[in-house]
């Protein structure tokens, strides 16, 4: 009975083990000032097939805040326990609108008929900070968001992740300084340096524009956290702070090579000698080979196979070469180990690397490569003497005797005999080909020449029309020192009825560049200091508010006619006082 028991016991805390609810809360801080936001996130994790969401999650009272919400929904699998996670992420940006002790109520959710709810957050509201009027906070109204391109990956395979900022203001996003990542234990992480920086339009009023982008290569299988990013800003004591994201890391299949030493991905591996030009390998004396692994993955120094030790040759510990980047696709590449041998024995010489072998996540199977081998002839000093020729050996001896002997009339080091063992092809085809280049431009100058010289002579033979008087020369001047606006108006018009918006936008540009140079060529100052010293404060803010209007509409993925039609009414109205 005691028996029977047990087992009932057991199974019961078994099936509790697999199927649980996780429904918690948190802030980045709790002591805040009015309208400085704060992180709140909600997070709802549900463990096995058998529990049922019954209701939505029921979000708490949030009137006291100004706020904006992003939310995503991620399925799991935990690769020690087999059973699936459903996981769900609510994240605001909290502005508080009134100051004191503010509690944050708790969220809710029904699940199998039981009612879950998050613990009430209080937080302390001070006064905003007094500050100029012509500060301003470029923290105010923005968020951080980060998402991994994939959410189950291998152990030791990359995943990108890619770091957004969110703003009202897309003035803000010149503030923010380079991202950095918490550290972390379990995870290598390496930052691209090339992506897209593009602002693109978003819901709320919001604006994005991807801050940074990480490769990230998990060192352990299980369900890791990836830290939050931290990104300050220039010239503010604010920093904002990105959400944490949950990765499955899945354990490698069974049956892994002997000689598998983590290296997931695709490679290819090649040894080779550094030395290209080497034709003797002489006993007791050094040379230098290398070692390549290339290709796209988890690329490291530590992946790369060694040479094997021999008795016939000395190697030394090598010199490594990182020559890897990371990218979008992994972090790719080549890592170089440059060896030091000795020969030791005289005859053929076989260097071979350790068997090595890779996983390739795409096939899901394991790829053995095996070990690569050089084969090189060792000689001694009477195998290099017996291979030159009698003229050599004739020339060597001469060579020995003058630098020993110096003759009371001359210097015999003058007199050693330079060996060439072939012609050199190369010099030869370079100074024919520098020979037929002189030609060519000899002969094209000349002619030139000869043309220059035929139309002098043609201009003395012909009368030009002089200028009558002087207000005719006035007025030419005055014709070509003037700016050209209705041709680029024309041009722009144009534009405006092809449903170009790409090319429309180029030509404003030309002409805001045309009128600066205008300006600055007649005026000495830019055209918006033009405009500001000549009729004031209101069109110089007619003008930033045109320059404003471009912006925003030109990286807009929807803009429409009739914006670019008012837009080019302002460029006439505002233009038109140049």
């Amino acid at each position: 009975m005691i028996r029977k028991n047990l087992y009932i016991l057991f199974l019961l805390a078994s099936a509790c083990s697999f199927a649980q609810v996780n429904l918690y809360s948190e802030v980045n801080t709790q002591d805040t000032r009015v309208n400085s936001p704060i992180a709140f996130t909600i997070v709802l994790e549900i463990f096995g097939e058998d529990l049922i969401q019954e209701t939505p999650v029921k979000l708490p009272d949030l009137t006291k805040f100004d706020y904006a919400i992003s939310s995503e929904q991620n399925t799991l699998i935990d690769p020690v326990k087999k059973i699936r996670i459903n996981q769900m992420v609510y994240q605001f940006s909290l502005s508080p609108k009134q100051t004191g002790n503010v509690k944050i109520g708790s969220a809710l959710v029904k699940i199998n008929g039981k009612m879950y709810k998050t613990e009430p957050i209080d937080i302390v509201v001070k006064e905003a900070e007094k500050k100029p009027l012509a500060t301003n906070n470029p923290s105010k109204s923005m968020y951080l968001q980060m998402q991994l391109e994939e959410r189950e990956v291998y152990k030791d395979e990359p995943v990108v992740a890619v770091l957004k900022a969110f703003s009202r203001n897309i003035s803000n996003f010149r503030h923010l300084e380079p991202a950095k990542f918490e550290a972390a234990r379990n995870l290598m992480i390496r930052s691209i340096a090339n992506f897209d920086e593009s602002i693109e339009d978003t819901e709320n009023d919001y604006s994005s524009q991807v801050v940074g982008m990480f490769v990230i290569v998990p060192k352990v299988a299980g369900i890791m956290d990836v830290p939050p990013v931290e990104i300050p800003f220039a010239n503010h004591k604010n920093t904002l702070v990105s959400n944490k994201v949950k990765l499955n890391v899945k354990r490698l299949p069974e049956g892994a090579p002997m000689n598998f030493h983590n290296a997931v991905g695709k490679y290819d591996v090649k040894i080779e000698m550094i030395d290209k030009g080497k034709e003797n390998f002489e006993i007791n004396k050094a040379f230098n080979i290398a070692v390549k692994v290339s290709g796209c993955g988890n690329l490291s120094p530590s992946i790369v196979p060694k040479i094997l030790p021999s008795p016939d040759y000395e190697v030394f510990e090598p010199k490594i070469i990182n020559n890897s980047t990371p990218t979008t696709k992994g972090i790719e590449g080549a890592v170089e180990a440059q060896y030091v041998i000795i020969p030791k024995k005289r005859g053929d010489l076989k260097i071979s690397t350790e068997n090595f072998s890779y996983f390739d996540p795409k096939e899901e199977k394991y790829v053995e490569v095996g070990s690569k081998v050089l084969v090189l002839n060792a000689v001694n000093a009477q195998d290099i003497a017996n291979a030159k020729t009698t003229l050599q050996k004739v020339n060597e001896y001469t060579n020995n005797v003058l630098e020993k002997v110096d003759s009371p009339v001359m210097d015999t080091k003058k007199l050693q005999v330079k060996e060439h063992n072939k012609l050199n092809w190369l010099g030869i085809f370079g100074n024919l080909l520098i020979i037929g280049f002189g030609s060519i431009v000899f002969v094209y100058f000349n002619k030139r020449r000869k043309e220059k010289k035929k139309l002098e002579l043609e201009k003395k033979k012909t009368f030009t029309a002089p200028i009558v008087n002087i207000e005719e020369t006035e007025a030419l001047l005055r014709n070509k020192d003037k700016f050209d606006l209705d041709s680029s108006i024309n041009y722009l018009t144009k534009k405006l009825s092809d449903e170009n918006p790409s090319q429309f936008f180029d030509a404003f540009e030309e002409l805001k560049s045309d009128a600066d140079k205008f300006s600055q060529s007649h005026y000495s100052m830019t055209f918006s200091e033009y405009l500001r010293s000549n009729f004031g404060l209101s069109d110089y803010e007619k003008y930033n508010q045109l320059i404003t209007k471009v912006n925003i509409e030109k990286y807009s993925p929807f803009s429409s006619k009739e914006k670019q039609t008012e837009i080019l009414n302002e460029i006439v109205e505002v233009y038109k006082l140049l």
